[in-house]
C-alpha cells in the first residue's frame, strides 16, 4: 500500500476549490464582455481591471497547482518526509507571492465597481468614491508588501534558516486591517447605488431589482471577514496544511467580486431573454424570437423600431399622394421625415433601461 495514499491531504480540494473560483468568475465575466461587444459599447478602464484582476487570479491557482504537487496541503511533516526539508522554501516563497498577488487581484477587482459607480455619481458621491478608491488601494498594497517586508533580510520571508528577524505580527495585522477595510468598502459600494436609483422614474419592481442587482458586492464583502478569521494564524506550525483555506476565501473573494461586478450588465441580457422566451410562448415563432433577442443584442431599442414603422406607413402615403398629384399635372408634395433613435447607453451597462437624461450626465 502507498504511504502517500493515507497521509491527511488539503491539496486536492484545495485545487478543485481555486479552479471552481476561475471558471465561476470566467463565466461571468466572459459574458459581461460579450454584452458589450454584441451592444457595441466600448471596453472602459473598470472592465480592464476586472479582466487583470481574473488574470492574476489564474496565475495565482496555477502557483499553488505546483505547489500541491509538492506536498502543499500536507503535514509539515509529512512533507519534509516526502519532499525533502529543500521543498518547505519553494513552497513558502510561491505562497507569499501568491499572497502578495492575491491582495492586488482583489483590491483591482474591488476598485472596477468603484470606477463604474464614478460614471453615474455626481458632486459628493464622486469624492466619496474617490477616496474609497484611494485608501482602500493604499491598505490593500501595504497589506500585500507586508508579506515580503515582515523579515529582514526579505529573504527570510520564506527561508528560515537565514539569520535575521521576523515581525510575523506586523504582516498579520496588516493583512486583517486590509481585508476588514476592504469588507466595509464592499458593503458601503453596495449601498452607494441605491439612492440614485431610488428616484429614477420606473417601476418600484424594477428599482428594487436593479439596486439588488449592484449591491451584489455584499457577498465579497462576507468572503473578506470570513478571510480575516483565518489571517489570525497564517504562520502556525503547520500552516503547510491549514494554509489552504486562507488562500481559498483570497480566491473566492476575488471571484465573487467580478461576478457582483459583472451581475449588473447580465441583467440586460437575462431580461432580453425573458422577453423572446416570453415570444415564442405568444406567437410559437422561435425564428422570431431569435431575431428579436438579436436586434436587442446590437442594441436597437424600441422606440427605433416603432419610428421605423411610421416611416413605412409615410413612404406608402406619399406614394399615393404621388399618384394623385402627378395625375393631375401639377404640384408635387413633399414630405421630410425625421427619425429618431432611443438614446441609451452606459445606463445598460450598469442594468438600467432609462434614457442619458434621467442621469443627467454624460457617461
Amino acid at each position: 500500500m502507498d504511504s502517500r495514499r493515507s497521509v491527511p491531504n488539503l491539496g486536492p480540494n484545495l485545487m478543485v476549490g481555486l479552479w471552481i473560483c476561475c471558471g465561476l468568475a470566467c463565466a461571468f465575466l466572459s459574458l459581461r464582455l460579450y454584452c458589450k461587444f454584441k451592444r457595441h459599447v466600448l471596453l472602459q478602464y473598470d472592465d480592464y481591471l476586472l479582466i487583470v484582476s481574473w488574470i492574476v487570479q489564474v496565475v495565482c491557482s496555477v502557483l499553488v497547482t505546483l505547489n500541491v504537487a509538492v506536498g502543499f496541503g500536507k503535514h509539515t511533516d509529512n512533507v519534509i518526509r516526502e519532499y525533502g526539508p529543500e521543498t518547505l522554501v519553494l513552497i513558502t516563497l510561491r505562497e507569499t507571492i501568491v499572497g502578495f498577488l492575491m491582495t492586488l487581484a482583489i483590491a483591482w477587482s474591488k476598485t472596477s465597481f468603484a470606477v463604474t459607480l464614478l460614471r453615474i455619481m455626481q458632486g459628493k458621491m464622486k469624492v466619496l468614491l474617490w477616496l474609497i478608491i484611494i485608501t482602500m488601494n493604499i491598505f490593500m498594497t501595504v497589506g500585500a508588501l507586508s508579506l515580503f517586508l515582515q523579515c529582514s533580510p526579505v529573504a527570510k520571508s520564506w527561508n528560515e534558516d537565514i539569520p535575521g528577524t521576523c515581525w510575523h505580527d506586523f504582516n498579520m495585522i496588516a493583512g486583517m486591517f486590509s481585508s476588514a477595510y476592504s469588507a466595509l468598502m464592499d458593503f458601503v459600494l453596495a449601498l452607494l447605488p441605491w439612492p440614485l436609483i431610488w428616484h429614477l422614474k420606473m417601476r418600484t419592481k424594477e428599482k428594487i431589482g436593479v439596486a439588488v442587482a449592484m449591491s451584489m458586492g455584499i457577498c465579497a464583502g462576507t468572503t473578506a471577514i470570513v478571510k480575516c478569521y483565518y489571517l489570525q494564524r497564517p504562520h502556525g506550525e503547520d500552516f503547510f496544511y491549514e494554509g489552504g483555506n486562507l488562500i481559498t476565501w483570497g480566491s473566492a473573494e476575488v471571484a465573487t467580486t467580478i461576478m457582483a461586478a459583472s451581475i449588473p450588465v447580465l441583467r440586460v441580457l437575462v431580461r432580453d431573454i425573458r422577453e423572446s422566451v416570453a415570444w415564442v410562448r405568444d406567437t410559437g415563432s422561435f425564428r422570431g424570437a431569435l431575431r428579436s433577442l438579436r436586434r436587442k443584442s446590437r442594441g436597437i431599442s424600441g422606440q427605433t423600431a416603432i419610428t421605423g414603422q411610421e416611416q413605412q406607413i409615410l413612404r406608402s402615403n406619399d406614394r399615393e399622394s404621388d399618384k394623385a398629384w402627378s395625375g393631375s399635372g401639377g404640384i408635387t408634395r413633399t414630405q421630410e421625415v425625421h427619425i429618431s433613435f432611443d438614446n441609451r447607453v452606459d445606463a445598460d451597462d450598469l442594468g438600467l433601461n432609462v434614457d442619458r437624461a434621467e442621469f443627467g450626465i454624460a457617461v
